[in-house]
C-alpha cells in the first residue's frame, strides 16, 4: 500500500468516525455530519485511484 493510499483510507476513516461520533447527540450538527461524510467520500475516491495506480504499476512491472 503506498503512502497516499495509506493517507486516503486513514481520512476516510476518521471522516467515518466523526459522522458516527456527531450522528450519537442529541442534535447533531448538520456541518460536522457533512464534513464527516465529505471525508468518507475523499478517502473512498483517494484509496481507489491509489488501488488503480498500484495495479497498474504491477501489471507493468509484470511484463
Amino acid at each position: 500500500m503506498s503512502r497516499v493510499t495509506a493517507i486516503f483510507t486513514a481520512t476516510g476513516l476518521l471522516g467515518l468516525v466523526i459522522a458516527m461520533l456527531s450522528a450519537l447527540g442529541q442534535q447533531p450538527a448538520p456541518a460536522v455530519m457533512m464534513l464527516g461524510v465529505a471525508m468518507v467520500g475523499t478517502g473512498f475516491l483517494g484509496a481507489v485511484i491509489g488501488a488503480v495506480v498500484e495495479l497498474r504499476h504491477a501489471a507493468q512491472t509484470t511484463r
